[in-house]
């Protein structure tokens, strides 16, 4: 889950020009980097946290896990979106850089810090819950790293499709395939991308009033989350999906972790989201933005 800084006065608003330049921070790259880390952690001890309680205790249905992705992803906007744009997904911060000029020399960085936060946001939600773990062992009948435990798993990373709907036996597993699995993740990302540039389009009519656009992506990934978790569990995310996986992995899960149960779960939850997102940033400029009505 992720989306993109509602910053855009840095814009030039005074008329539609081929492509807006990225927004100049005043923050240091390692001080954007921080942020990036810190709103990644944010993210995900509240979205795998939510997850947490609906494995552990079943106070949480699917839409409540949806409400708080969303109330996750704003929060995170909200702490950083002034000091490093708020990406907290590769797939934003590249799609930024072939789209919005973000500086390409700081992708690398951006990425990792977010690995980084996302790994440390799931190492956090197993502090918060590890005196659970046996009994969850006990109720869902698995060993960690055992065939099946990505139904424990799955409080940090996806799996599709979701393990906690309708189980992991080989025929619930052949419901969703792989090629529906990437069309799934990459069609949602592309969704999210399009709504984040929308959002952040100072020429649109429609953008929401200042300091509202957080609000809006999030509910953003709330919608996502509501109608594909059962699906793909939703990464729309490169590290909402791969920090956790590896500190799962560091935890004993492994070959559930990596490849995963399918053997491309790994890589799948990377690629089709960074794809998504760029043909959903692709489908805003040369569908929408061209069309839009030109300042005055």
């Amino acid at each position: 889950m992720s989306q993109a800084t509602v910053e855009v006065e840095s814009f030039n608003e005074s008329e539609l020009l081929p492509e807006h330049e990225s927004p100049v921070f005043t923050a240091s790259l390692p001080g954007q980097c921080l942020a990036e880390f810190v709103g990644t952690f944010i993210v995900i001890l509240i979205g795998d946290g939510a997850v947490a309680a609906a494995v552990m205790t079943n106070q949480l249905d699917g839409w409540g896990v949806a409400m708080m992705w969303g109330l996750a992803v704003t929060f995170a906007i909200y702490v950083a979106g002034p000091v490093s744009g708020a990406h907290f997904n590769p797939a934003v911060t590249i799609t930024m850089a072939v789209f919005r000029d973000f500086p390409k020399s700081r992708v690398l960085p951006f990425i990792l810090s977010q690995i980084a936060g996302a790994f440390t946001g799931a190492a956090a939600v197993y502090g918060m819950w590890h005196s659970y773990w046996p009994r969850a062992l006990e109720k869902l009948s698995v060993e960690v790293g055992a065939p099946g435990s990505q139904k424990l798993m799955a409080i940090f990373s996806c799996f599709y499709p979701s393990p906690g709907g309708i189980g992991v036996d080989a025929s619930s597993m052949a419901t969703v395939s792989a090629g529906g699995a990437f069309f799934i993740e990459a069609l949602l990302t592309m969704f999210l991308l399009l709504m984040i540039f929308a959002l952040t389009e100072p020429d649109n009519p429609g953008m929401p009033q200042a300091g509202l656009g957080p609000l809006f992506i999030g509910l953003t990934v709330t919608a996502i989350v509501g109608i594909g978790g059962s699906l793909t569990m939703d990464a729309v995310n490169p590290v909402r999906d791969f920090g956790p996986r590896l500190f799962g992995w560091v935890i004993g899960f492994g070959r559930i972790a990596f490849p995963g149960p399918r053997g491309n779960e790994w890589w799948l939850y990377i690629v089709a989201p960074i794809l998504g997102g760029l043909v959903g940033a692709a489908v805003y400029r040369y569908l929408v933005r061209r069309f839009l009505p030109r300042a005055a």
